[in-house]
């Protein structure tokens, strides 16, 4: 009997207005705010992470949990005055490595934590622990 475990919901968020800086701000205040419809949306589930992006057309990215090899949070100055950051996702698809990068998140270090928490979860191995004598 195969043990499935159904997909769960762990966290959803945007990328932030903040992320976009002070000249992008203004310049799309000038176009009516058109480039922020476009901000990428991250949803982190207990299998993968889903990254949509994109206003004109979409561009929608699934990340495995089970290939992430590293999770990194980059904040510069600004960032972390604002509070928010980019986390970027090492994994990897066959031989090749790929890096995945969240923007603008508003508390990264906690998007990170969930995934790296999730990751855990699904690199333990289930049932009875057995040794090798």
């Amino acid at each position: 009997m195969a043990d499935t475990v159904a997909e769960q919901k762990l966290l959803e968020a945007r990328e932030t207005r903040r992320s976009f800086g002070p000249v992008k701000l203004v310049v799309g205040i000038l176009l009516l705010g058109l480039p922020f419809l476009g901000r990428q949306r991250v949803t982190v589930t207990n299998q993968r992470i889903l990254l949509e992006e994109g206003f004109w057309s979409r561009t929608r990215d699934d990340v495995e949990i089970f290939r992430i090899r590293d999770v990194v949070v980059r904040q510069s100055l600004a960032q972390r005055i604002f509070g928010v950051g980019d986390v970027v996702i090492k994994s990897t698809e066959g031989r090749s490595e790929e890096q995945h990068v969240l923007r603008g998140l508003r508390d990264p270090v906690h998007v990170a934590e969930t995934i790296r928490t999730a990751w855990n979860q699904a690199a333990r191995p289930r049932g009875p622990a057995a040794t090798l004598d």
